[in-house]
């Protein structure tokens, strides 16, 4: 009769346990639904450049539940995130922009971006396409960009050497400002693959109709080259007013150029550079 009774108990406690919170979130999981705004997308192998897909994360259930939604890519591929998680009511979707990057020298191909949550399971297909090749001299172009801070989202450091050079665009598309308000001074630099030889800088500051060059533009700068592994400055810039200041100076064979940024017309706030380009001369 114990041992009868010791088997009716267990069968009772394993109804419960089955029954519980475990299984009632296991049941929550299946009610998890995964979309995507576009079928598929198109990497270009440069820095700075990426491609974005809409993650919709949604609840197909009739309970509220907490869910996470994992993200991952093969290599070379970057994310921007590789979880999001959330609470998700009754029949809602959450939207959150993904971004997909591939570093420089990445091969060309195709590969594929899983995401999965509970049992669901989606692929987005991502292609490396061929790298860009610029046609215009600009050895600024499609190489490494880094700053000493960077006012993110709206202006990194990217969009100084982003091909834009239209002041107008200025916190809409383009621009690199630090982060470092009244901190001077600030750079902005480019990194070659191999050694370069340049001669000439041209930099376009802020200089649009709402923010012309005289109030808000970059004021005082020093363009600085990495010769040898050391840094040397090659031309200085003072009292700037103009939204283009083109600067030649005995060419260098750098691995890297950088703009020292020293003061801003608008006193002690930011440094803004619209674009950024080099040229052997």
């Amino acid at each position: 009769m114990k041992l009868r009774a010791m088997i009716a108990l267990g069968a009772v406690l394993a109804g419960l346990v089955a029954t519980g919170p475990a299984a009632a979130s296991s049941s929550a999981q299946r009610g998890l639904s995964l979309a995507t705004d576009v079928p598929n997308l198109t990497v270009s192998p440069v820095p700075c450049a990426k491609q974005t897909f809409e993650l919709r994360f949604g609840n197909t259930g009739r309970t509220a539940v907490y869910a996470d939604a994992f993200i991952t890519a093969p290599a070379p591929l970057n994310v921007s995130r590789q979880i999001v998680s959330s609470y998700l009511p009754p029949g809602y979707t959450l939207k959150v922009p993904i971004d997909v990057t591939a570093p420089k020298g990445s091969a060309p191909g195709q590969y594929t971006v899983q995401v999965t949550a509970g049992d669901q399971k989606l692929s987005l297909p991502v292609e490396i396409g061929q790298p860009p090749v610029d046609t215009t001299g600009n050895l600024a172009r499609y190489v490494p960009v880094s700053a000493s801070t960077e006012h993110v989202p709206v202006y990194p450091a990217c969009g100084a050497v982003d091909g834009d050079r239209d002041q107008e665009h200025w916190g809409i598309s383009t621009g690199w400002n630090d982060a470092s308000r009244g901190k001077f001074p600030d750079w902005l630099q480019v990194t070659f693959d191999q050694p370069q030889s340049v001669g000439r800088a041209d930099l376009y500051t802020l200089d649009s109709k709402k923010y012309p060059a005289a109030g808000y533009g970059l004021k005082d700068w020093d363009v600085q080259a990495q010769v040898g592994g050391a840094w040397q400055t090659v031309a200085e810039v003072r009292d700037n007013k103009a939204g283009l200041t083109s600067t030649t100076f005995t060419p260098v064979t750098a691995t890297a150029v950088r703009i020292l940024c020293l003061a801003s017309n608008e006193g002690l706030t930011y440094s803004r550079i619209v674009e950024l380009e080099l040229y052997a001369s």
